[in-house]
């Protein structure tokens, strides 16, 4: 597209930041809409306290040499970052999980009807072969 003379694309990056940046965000309003404040937190509010105190301890233990102020300076650019690709990963890892998972429920189901066809099948031959043996052997005896 574009506007003026600068061109503008919507690439496959371009969505995942987006989808990235939508996960990120929704995680906030889960926080701050649903318990954001209370002084028992919910579930979502504990993973991203959870979160928060995991970045800093990274900051203190990996940033040697420096004052705390200047280290706390550094924070919010390292927490954004690893929120960020934390979001991805997770975005690359559990997207396809879902497929696999929804996958799975059909094949789960083809697997249980073969299952179910098969043990008839088998029964109906045993009936047979069993009746017509006895069948067999009492003409044979008569």
């Amino acid at each position: 597209m574009k506007i003026g003379e600068l061109y503008f694309s919507f690439t496959n990056p371009s969505l995942f930041m987006l989808l990235t940046l939508s996960l990120v965000l929704l995680l906030v309003h889960f926080v701050t809409k649903k318990g954001g404040g209370k002084s028992v937190p919910n579930a979502w509010q504990s993973l991203v306290e959870l979160i928060y105190d995991f970045v800093p301890n990274l900051v203190n233990e990996q940033i040697g040499g420096l004052s705390g102020n200047l280290k706390q300076q550094f924070f919010p650019c390292i927490f954004v970052t690893f929120t960020f690709l934390l979001f991805c990963n997770l975005q690359g890892d559990l997207g396809p999980l879902f497929i696999v998972l929804a996958l799975t429920g059909p094949e789960l189901g083809v697997a249980i009807s073969q299952a179910h066809v098969s043990t008839i099948s088998i029964c109906i031959y045993l009936n047979d072969a069993t009746n017509l043996h006895q069948t067999c052997l009492l003409f044979i005896y008569n």
